[in-house]
């Protein structure tokens, strides 16, 4: 069962100096399942978090929806009132914000924000507030709750702030719920702990998760479909495994010849993706991004690409896929 699809969606920022239109995101199609786990991957700049938070229609003021829609129960996100919106972000569906240093308000303390969620979609009265409080806070594995209850973001860990972030996020009972680089600011054992609680999630409750990461190994071990993402357009996806034990893409490949291998006692070069990915204004619309930082680079390369299906449920943009394995 379909419960979220996103067509077509075009994001643009204004740019006084070109006197047009930049597209941060360009036709991006893809669907989400009911209880599916999606991971979304790709480099800093390639347009993961404002297609997360597009989702919501979170649009920062210099942005502008070109074209498209984000049908939730076939209604079109993008296309409601603010008021009407509000009713469907935290509610119906929840996001769990990147960095958990800045994303709490800081003058309220633990309480009052999951508290202040819930009564925003009228789900508690305050018999009931200090229960389900402390319930939540022990769902997200938060050790002593009732010492928690009452502090203010800035006397709590980077660890705990996201637990208290992801409480705040499932405290509704949310459809889905959508994870922008969870554990980006946090220790790696921390990080751990928080990818192992968003497993439990996976396995124990009844929501859709879209996953966004720039780890492919997180995105293995925890999603069940993955979309690539480079320069606000889509290169590949398709399911999980499939993705990335045999990409089609260069793209997809280059990422994952750059991860880190263990070989024993033989040195290993460490291999990249040559170049970085270009500013916003340089984004190519039309032939593949990645053209400039492709080692597989052909001359049909420089015609316009879209994504095409391969399978069932894959799908891939680019004319040499799979040919340089």
């Amino acid at each position: 069962m379909v419960l979220l699809e996103v067509k077509n969606l075009t994001l643009g920022f204004y740019s006084e100096k070109n006197k047009k239109w930049l597209k941060a995101l360009n036709n991006i199609n893809f669907s989400l399942n009911k209880n599916e786990f999606l991971g979304i991957v790709g480099e800093s700049g390639s347009g993961k978090t404002i297609l997360a938070n597009s989702i919501l229609n979170l649009i920062p003021k210099q942005g502008k929806i070109i074209s498209g829609s984000v049908l939730f129960k076939d209604k079109d996100i993008l296309k409601l009132s603010e008021n009407e919106v509000r009713k469907i972000r935290g509610k119906d569906i929840a996001i769990i914000f990147q960095d958990p240093m800045s994303s709490l308000h800081p003058l309220l303390t633990v309480k009052d924000q999951i508290v202040e969620t819930l009564h925003a979609h009228g789900l508690i009265n305050k018999t009931d507030a200090l229960d389900i409080t402390m319930n939540l806070l022990k769902d997200v594995k938060i050790d002593l709750p009732e010492l928690v209850l009452n502090k203010y973001p800035f006397m709590l860990s980077g660890g705990i702030r996201q637990r208290v972030m992801i409480a705040i996020a499932i405290s509704c009972s949310p459809e889905i719920v959508i994870a922008d680089e969870p554990t980006t600011a946090l220790d790696v054992t921390v990080q751990k702990d928080i990818l192992a609680l968003i497993k439990g999630f996976k396995k124990n409750l009844n929501f859709s998760f879209i996953l966004v990461s720039h780890d492919l190994g997180v995105i293995w071990e925890n999603t069940d479909r993955v979309i690539v993402l480079y320069c606000g357009r889509i290169m590949e996806s398709g399911k999980t495994k499939e993705v990335l034990r045999n990409p089609l893409h260069p793209y997809t490949f280059g990422l994952l010849s750059s991860i880190p291998r263990r070989t024993g006692n033989k040195l290993e070069i460490l291999k990249e993706i040559k170049g970085s990915i270009p500013s916003l204004q340089d984004f190519p619309e039309e032939i593949c991004p990645f053209l400039e930082r492709c080692n597989f680079a052909t001359k049909r390369c420089h015609d316009p690409v879209s994504l095409e299906q391969i399978d069932d449920d894959r799908f891939v943009a680019c004319f040499n896929k799979g040919m340089f394995r």
